[in-house]
């Protein structure tokens, strides 16, 4: 069945309006009495049934009860722009694998240096995929983003963590400790089921950062004897803690 989101689902009518309507009647061919899924960004998720078309939106009713989401774990992804377009994918994946909010950060050996222009459009078109990839997956929820900023701005932020926030670090230095031991540590400990998990540029991060992450509270972590992509690194661990966590 067809997953839209709407601004907001808890009333009787709801309103879907831009290109999810006009995709809806022009290229889905839907008609009055079609019925689809709704959700909005709060995570409420309900049956709708089409009741009138115009060119900009169309009004639906809705027929069944309110779901809410239940919020199994928090997830953020802080990635160092790759080269190209490669942040596309790793945005799908990333939906996907249950992510709540990615943060494009540039760092030392960030090659990607948008301006403030081109980074605005950017975003905009992250949240475009990651709203596709979410209805896509079936999610009650989309991920949000932060602004393009500096690994060491960021850092800043995010300091002191949260107690029971678990931060990984992907890197290559690391060469005893991995995800795995880690993250099963963290479940046997009764951890909050909270993750940030950073990943570096292409280059990878610099000894300085490595420092800086460190004493933000980052854990360092090794993915095995392979170099992995900056896309494929962020996708691995996200599958590991699916695997260790989804429905624990």
């Amino acid at each position: 069945m067809k997953r839209v989101f709407v601004e907001d689902v808890t009333g009787t009518e709801v309103t879907i309006r831009g290109g999810d309507a006009n995709h809806m009647a022009r290229s889905l061919r839907f008609k009055r009495g079609d019925k689809i899924t709704a959700v909005d960004g709060a995570g409420n998720c309900a049956l709708l049934e089409l009741v009138d078309f115009n060119r900009e939106m169309i009004s639906a009713r809705r027929i069944s009860e309110i779901q809410k989401t239940a919020v199994e774990q928090s997830i953020v992804l802080a990635d160092c722009l790759p080269k190209q377009n490669r942040f596309d994918n790793i945005i799908e994946k990333a939906t996907e694998l249950g992510v709540d909010r990615i943060e494009p950060l540039i760092s030392e050996r960030t090659i990607a240096r948008p301006n403030n222009s081109r980074g605005q459009s950017k975003l905009e078109r992250w949240s475009r995929i990651a709203k596709e990839s979410a209805e896509q997956c079936a999610r009650n929820t989309i991920p949000t983003f932060g602004d393009i900023r500096g690994l060491d701005v960021w850092l800043n932020e995010i300091s002191p963590l949260d107690d029971g926030t678990l931060f990984l670090f992907c890197w290559e230095g690391e060469q005893t400790t991995t995800v795995r031991e880690v993250l099963r540590a963290y479940k046997n400990s009764g951890g909050d089921k909270n993750f940030i998990v950073l990943i570096g540029p292409e280059g990878g991060f610099s000894d300085r950062e490595v420092h800086a992450i460190k004493a933000a509270g980052g854990v360092s972590v090794s993915l095995g004897k392979r170099i992995l992509k900056t896309d494929t690194a962020a996708i691995s661990v996200l599958a590991m803690i699916n695997y260790e966590f989804m429905g624990a």
